[in-house]
Order: C-alpha cells, then structure tokens, then sequence
C-alpha cells in the first residue's frame, strides 16, 4: 500500500488527495494559516476588502452603530415614560445580554475576517443565515434614512435671529382657518402650532384637515433625501479610505457637541424642580411593572444588538492582535455617557415646559385630534390618561419611533404611533416656550446638527456592511468594482424611498417600521446564527476561542481569570435563552399575530388585508431564506466533492478549517480530470486509499528492513534469470515473446506472494523433518526443472516458491574454509560453523548504500560471483 502526494514543488498549485481539493500555497500567510490547522487552532484570516487606515477608525465606526438618532430619540422618551427605574433596568439587561451580543459580533467579524456573507465558510449549510441578515441591514438603511431627511427641515429654521420666533411656534395657515392666540406668554398656542409644522411643513401633508391623502412626491423631502445618499456615495466611494477618514468628523463633532449643549440645558433647570429630574420613577415599582422590563430589554437590543452585522462587517477590516478590549470598552462607556445625558436633557425638557404650565402626553400621528402632544397643565386629564398611567401602558419600541397604545383608544384609526418623538416634539416645544431671547437659537441649531451627524454616521455603517456583503459574494472580480456598486446602491435606496416622501409618506413609515422594525423575527435569527456557531460549527470556532479575540495576554490577570470564562458561559447560555424569551415577549406584547390574521374583513383591522399580506411575507421572507440556501447549499455540497458521501455531509455543516469550496469550478474540474485519466494508475490508488495529512519519517528498523528486502528482491530476480538460461532461452527471445504475448499472458507471480508462500512452506517442512528420522531424497535443480509438465507455459507461484527455496538455502551453505578464505574484513560473532547460516546482521553490515545499484559492496564483488556459481 503506497500514499502518493501529487505535489509539483515548481507550481505553486498542489493536489491534496485527502480532499481532492487544490490549494495554492503562494504565500507565506496560507502556509501558516495550514500549519495552525492541523493543530486545530483558530486561524487567522485577513479581509480581501482591506483593513483600516487607522487604529481607532473601527471604533468610530461601531460608535454609529450603536449611537444614532433613532435609538437617542427613543431613549430620552422611554426616561420621560418610566424614570430612572429605566435607566437601572437598561444598564443591568445591557450587561446581561447587550454588550455579550456586541462583543460576540465584533470578535467573530476579527477572527474570521468576513461579514456575515463570506462568515459561513466555517459552515456552508448556514450561510442563508447572512443572507437574512444583509436583507435586513438593506430593509433598514432604506427607510430608516427618511428621518435624517425630516432633521435638515428643522435644521433650516433653527436659523433666527433673536428677534424671530421659530417657525414651529407660528400657526400654520393651511390647518387653521384663523388665528387664536394663547393667554400664556402672549404666544400661539404651541399645542397646536408645533403638531402643524411637522404635519404641514416636514412632512407636507396639506390635505390632512380634509382626511384625503395623496401619491405626490414633494419636492422638499426628495432633495433632502438626495442630499443625505450623496453624502454616503461621497463617504463610502473609496471604500474604507473614505469611509476611515470621515468617520471621524461624523462621530467625533456630534458627541463633543453633546457634551456641550447638555450642559448648557442642564443649567436651565428651574430651581423648584431640581431635586425632581425624574417625575415618573417609583422605586416600589422597579421589579413588577412587567412594561418597563420589556421595554428595557428591547432598547437593550435595538442599541447593541441591532446593528451586529454591520458591526461584525467593521471588525472583520482589523488588523491582526487588534485591541478589541480598547474598542469595546470605549463604545460602551461613550455610548452609556451619550445616553445618560440625554435621558437627562429629555427630562429637563418635560420639567421646563412643566413651569411654563404645559404636560408632555402621548399622541398619534393619523388626524389632528389625536397628533397632539402637548396640553395645559390646569386642563382636566383625558379619561384615558386619569385611570391608567403612562408607565403601565403599553409600549412597542421600533426603530425609527415608538408606539403607546392607552385605553380607550380606537385601533382601527389610530395607531399610537410617533416617529422621532424627541426631535420633533420635545425639543421644539421647549425652544419654542422658551423663546430665542432667553436660549439663543445657535443651541438649536447644534442639536439638530448633531443629530444629523449621528444619523448620517449610523448610515454608513449600514450601508458599508451592505455593499460589503454584495462584494463578498465573488470579491476578486467585484472588488475593482466597489465605486460602481456604491454608486448603484445607493441610486437604488433612493428611489425606493421616494415613497416615503409623499403625503403617504408617514403612513408607509409606520408600515415598515412595524414589519422590518418589528424585530421578533430579527432576533429568531440572530439566535440560528448563534446556534450555528457555537452548537453546530463548534471547535476551533468554541466560545472558549473566540473569546480570546477580546482579551490579551498583557491584560490584567485578575481580569484574565474571571471575564473570559465567565463571557463564554454568556454566549453559550445566557444569551441564546435571553434572546428566545425577547423574541417570544415581544411578538406577543407587539400584536404581530394580527397581521397574520387573513380571513378577517379588511376593516376589522388597523391594516387592510393587502397590507396585513405584504407586512407578513416582508416579516417572514428573510426566515425562509435561511432554509432555502440550506437546501441549495446541500445540493452543491452533496453532488461534488469526494467520493465519500460522508466527507461530502462533513464539509456541508462542519468542514476542515482552510480547506472550503472557495471555487467550486476549480476543484469538480481537478476531481474530474483524476477519475477520468485511466492511463495513470495511481489515479485509483488516490481515490480510493488516501493516506493521512502527516506521514512521519521512517525508523531505523524500517530502513534496515527496506535494505534486506531490496537484497532479496534482486537475487530472486538473478535466480529467475539463471532459470531461464537454463532453460535455453535467450535474452532477445525471451523478450520478443513478451512483448509479443504482453497482453496475451498473465502477469508473473507477485514476489510478496511468493515470499509469504516460501516462509509458510519452511515451516512446514522444518516440522516434517524433526519428525522424520530419515531426510528426504536431495533432488538439483536441473532436476526439478525436468520434472515439470513441460505442457505448462507459465510458472506458478507454488513452483517458484519450490525452486527458489532450494537455490536459496543453497547459496547460504557454504564450506567453512570458503567463508574463512573470503575478503570479509570480520566475521560475524553469531556465525555457527556447523550450520553455515547467515544471520540479518551479516546481511546488513555488507549492504551498499541505497542510492547505489547492488546491496554487495565493490570489494565482495568476487565473492558474490561465487556465490551465483552456486545459485
């Protein structure tokens, strides 16, 4: 049995015939990624899109991931709604199975080097899972960026002068037929102005007083929507050249900037409310209002786990022995500060409008009855509102807004539903209450220019992870094209949110926020692709391995003997648990199960029954794609490879690590081209013997046994040939005949055969003779040879056995005088004189090296001679 290696040391390209795969070892990096593998360690790769210019631009990046204007927005509501029992409650689900989810993304994108596309070569069968996940990163930079849109119409009219009143405080003249001061402060009536201005001037809807709504697009919106996707083609063209370099302005303005206007706000604190910054917190409360809990763990995920492909996408561009501790310990403390100073800020905004007489309330967007957010204080409460509190309705966190469902309210028209609540409501009304004699407007116009940034950043890391994922289909072809599929991605986002700015457009907001930003679906996903990793790819991709992406031997030992064990048992337990029972609670708490509901009439319903058909096939198309490549993948993998269909099933869900189907052409041709070359005959010996990745050197005692053998061999072959000579044939006649009857007669008998047929018959006939007094009858050679039947045209392997046992005892009986007359420089110590045996070591002390032609040494040539005049 030999292994034969098809290796061409010239080439580059080798054949591995344990695989029957080609790898091409061109590089030093490959070499040692092979070398790693067959310790089954975890390899490092590197991303064929590019690292990072900078140490520091990945953290940028992962800060847009987890500070934007959505999840500031809903953050400073949800304080205002429950208190700080919110605030405790974010902080302590975040360390439960927040920043696990985080950390989790952010080594497996550095160890990998690969998004969540190109991520599945550790686990083919699973690669509908990034599938599913790009689909939902595309889904939400497409409408999502609608909201940065509605900023730069407030970021336009925050420029004033002192002597201005903002426009948001004046009565818009297409709702109001006339117009009716307020008593308070000599102003409009902000109840009515500031819910008129973001209906009639952001959004546009100047048929909203006659219930019509119409398909135009307004110009407006659709400029502002230009502008926000020139501004992300301009970032992301060079890929992570730009992209590098102008997160810095987008993440490093907006969070100085905050750190600025939150102090300057603080300090308008009135005095009579400073010991009160949070009205609604009830620390009776903390462990048994259920909605605050709920609410908690879905800003929890929305803020760390939202965004994890993109954030995966970001560490993959690192570099080797990248400080991800640095990072992950920087985005975590910068965004709790953001978000603590703006659940602050919220806060004083709701204790400034409380002392100028006015009480922050929930509202809906659908009519001007139920848009309103802002009532007088000394006005009796709506019944909804007395009987039940705002910290026990319920609430539906979304991406871009939230919903809060009261009592009472009718669901067939209204929704409860607010997009960007802070930003356009709370904010506006404060400034506008205040006036820009007391706050210059330059405060306004920081604020809404530092949402912007934060939105513009967080759209480009979403927007990066999908052109990655799109490139990492075939990178070495699409790669020269990065610009081209920047530029046609982004023309493409932009007209599929030419929708959301028409009158319609809110309406269609609300549609996708509550399907796409439902997120039940979203975390059922990340949970498969969690499982995948660690219960189905398992070793060396473990939670034990992966953690030590995070951590490095220079860290601190006490830090080293507790966080990443106890970081692995999270991944592995706590987070797959955490996040079924977030996917169960919030399907339920969300009503989701209504748009699965078809056999209703459309009206019974706040969505009509196309509606309701389409939000269920946009909730459930990325889950069917996880199966659906399952099942391509398993037809690819399971009709080529190797010949073992257990092999095949192997590489499907848990292939070798740096031997996957990179490029399935190249390796069915290389398999193909060896099962179909029938002249080679080691192309069966490959396919159906494989020898193992590491064969050792050979012994000591190999290697003698290999000179004995290689002896034997050639003096059987020598015997033979005397045969023959005997027999009176020649050489050109014996070889005429050959070739003559090369495919008429059988091949001759295999020496192996006849060795192991020889040792057999020895013994047998050593037995018969110790039993018998009398030896048996001598017969020479010639004499055997004229017995034979002389019909026969082929000798058989018991004949050969036969003759070649007598001519080889032969040749070891020698006289004594002989072998004392011989040139043998020393004679063995074992050599008995009455037998005239000679023993293995006689053999191996006159063996020749291997690379020469005869086992004898030059100087027993003559010796040798005599001995064949015996033979």
């Amino acid at each position: 049995m030999e292994y034969i290696w098809a290796f061409d040391f010239s080439s580059p390209l080798a054949y591995s015939p344990r695989t029957g795969y080609i790898t091409d070892y061109r590089n030093a990096a490959q070499a040692r990624q092979c070398d790693r593998t067959r310790n089954n360690d975890m390899p490092e790769a590197d991303s064929p899109l590019g690292q990072w210019p900078n140490s520091l631009s990945s953290m940028m990046a992962c800060l847009g991931c987890t500070l934007g204007v959505f999840n500031i927005s809903r953050f400073a509501i949800l304080t205002v709604h429950f208190g700080a029992n919110f605030i405790f409650q974010f902080i302590f689900l975040s360390f439960i199975f927040g920043l696990p989810l985080f950390t989790l993304q952010l080594c497996l994108g550095q160890q990998l080097g690969a998004g969540v596309i190109d991520m599945w070569k550790i686990s083919p069968l699973f690669q509908g899972v990034g599938v599913s996940l790009l689909i939902a990163q595309a889904l939400m930079g497409l409408y999502s960026i609608i909201g940065v849109s509605w900023m730069f119409v407030f970021f336009r009219d925050s420029f004033i002068t002192k002597v201005d009143k903002y426009r948001w405080a004046e009565p818009f003249i297409y709702y109001r037929n006339e117009i009716q001061p307020s008593n308070l402060n000599g102003s409009y009536k902000l109840t009515e102005t500031i819910p008129d201005y973001f209906n009639g001037v952001v959004l546009q809807r100047h048929h909203l007083p006659s219930g019509n709504a119409y398909g135009t697009i307004k110009f407006q919106l659709a400029f502002n929507l230009a502008v926000v996707w020139l501004i992300v083609f301009v970032s992301l063209s060079k890929g992570l050249r730009s992209y590098g370099k102008v997160i810095y302005g987008f993440i490093l303005l907006p969070v100085f900037g905050m750190f600025i206007l939150c102090a300057k706000i603080l300090g308008l604190m009135p005095p009579e409310f400073i010991n009160i910054i949070f009205p609604e917190t009830s620390w009776g409360e903390f462990f048994i209002n259920p909605k605050c809990w709920l609410a908690a763990a879905q800003e929890a995920f929305l803020t760390w786990g939202l965004l994890g492909a993109a954030v995966m996408q970001i560490a993959s561009h690192n570099r080797h022995k990248h400080l991800l501790q640095r990072d992950s310990s920087l985005v975590s403390i910068i965004t709790f500060s953001i978000l603590l100073m703006v659940a602050f800020l919220a806060n004083t905004c709701v204790q400034i409008l409380k002392s100028y007489g006015y009480s922050y309330q929930p509202n809906s967007f659908e009519r001007m009855s139920s848009y309103s957010f802002l009532r007088y204080a000394k006005d009796p409460l709506p019944p909804t509102l007395s009987n039940t509190p705002i910290r026990y309705m319920t609430h539906n966190s979304f991406i871009v807004g939230e919903r809060i469902t009261r009592p009472g309210l009718d669901h067939t028209l209204d929704s409860g539903y607010q997009a960007l609540r802070f930003a356009t409501e709370l904010i506006p009304a404060t400034f506008a209450v205040m006036g820009p004699d007391q706050v210059s407007p330059f405060w306004a116009v920081l604020f809404y220019f530092i949402l912007i940034m934060f939105g513009i950043a967080q759209q480009l890391a979403i927007w990066h992870s999908v052109i990655t994922g799109i490139m990492a289909i075939k990178v070495n072809v699409l790669k020269s094209w990065e610009t081209t599929i920047t530029f046609f991605s982004c023309a493409c986002g932009f007209v599929f949110g030419l929708p959301m700015a028409t009158e319609l457009g809110i309406y269609v907001v609300y549609f996708l926020d509550y399907t796409v930003g439902g997120m039940w679906w979203l975390i059922l996903i990340i949970l498969l692709q969690i499982i995948a990793v660690f219960m189905v790819r398992g070793r060396p991709y473990s939670g034990d391995t992966v953690v030590t992406a995070l951590f490095t031997p220079s860290s601190h030992p006490c830090l080293l003997s507790w966080a990443p064990p106890l970081l692995s048992f999270t991944w592995n337990v706590i987070l797959p648990v955490a996040l079924m029972i977030l996917c169960i609670s919030t399907f339920k708490n969300g009503g989701f199960r209504e748009i699965f509901i078809w056999h209703h009439a459309p009206s019974a319903e706040y969505w009509p029954l196309w509606a309701r058909q389409v939000g269920s096939m946009i909730q459930l198309l990325p889950i069917f794609c996880i199966p659906l490549v399952a099942v391509i993948q398993s037809y690819r993998y399971l009709n080529n490879g190797p010949n073992d269909i257990l092999e095949r099933i192997q590489l499907l869900y848990r292939p070798p690590i740096g031997e996957h189907m990179d490029d399935l052409a190249i390796q069915e041709a290389a398999v193909a081209s060896l099962n179909n070359n029938t002249t080679n005959p080691t192309a069966n010996v490959i396919a159906e013997d494989p020898p193992p990745k590491y064969t050792p050197p050979p012994s000591y005692t190999t290697a003698t046994g290999a000179r004995i053998a290689k002896f034997l061999r050639q003096s059987i072959r020598r015997s033979v040939r005397r045969l023959a000579s005997v027999l009176g044939e020649s050489s050109n006649t014996r070889q005429r005949a050959a070739i003559a009857n090369a495919n008429l007669q059988p091949p001759p008998p295999d020496y192996n055969a006849v060795l192991v047929e020889m040792n057999n018959t020895t013994t047998t006939d050593v037995s018969i003779a110790m039993t018998d007094s009398l030896p048996p009858p001598r017969l020479s050679t010639l004499e055997r040879l004229r017995n034979l039947t002389p019909s026969s045209s082929t000798l058989t392997a018991a004949e050969v056995a036969s003759i070649l046992r007598s001519s080889f005892r032969r040749s070891t009986l020698r006289p004594t005088n002989h072998i004392r007359n011989t040139n043998f420089t020393e004679i063995p110590p074992n050599f008995n004189e009455n037998n005239g045996s000679m023993g293995a070591e006689f053999l191996v002390n006159s063996a020749a090296p291997i690379a020469e032609s005869s086992l004898v040494n030059d100087e027993n040539k003559s010796n040798n001679d005599n001995l064949s005049t015996v033979i």
